[in-house]
């Protein structure tokens, strides 16, 4: 997953580029509700606050975010990128942090 890049979504049909834009949207969400729980009832708890409070830091649907990507691939210069960096930068874009910024 650390490789694929513009070229790659070009070549994805559009219900595999939703599938992969769930499946990273999952792992974001995941790894920041994770960060410092102990058990999985920690992690569950977190994913609901974050959730409920709008702060999981890839809070759209997946069809935002795979719509929002595949602008960012029309730029040439963009389709080397891989496509973590792309999420980035869409986020970015949508008025989103990289990194938490609450306590």
């Amino acid at each position: 997953w650390l490789g694929v890049n513009g070229v790659d979504w070009h070549r994805m049909e559009p219900d595999v580029r939703l599938a992969y834009v769930e499946g990273f949207l999952a792992g974001a969400a995941l790894g920041q509700a994770a960060a410092g729980a102990r058990d999985s009832s920690e992690v569950r708890r977190a994913m609901e606050k974050l959730n409920q409070e709008g702060r999981l830091r890839f809070a759209f649907g997946a069809n935002v975010y795979s719509s929002r990507i595949s602008d960012f691939y029309w730029w040439k210069n963009h389709v080397p990128l891989p496509t973590w960096h792309a999420f980035l930068e869409v986020n970015t874009a949508l008025g989103r942090p990289i990194a938490d910024t609450l306590p």
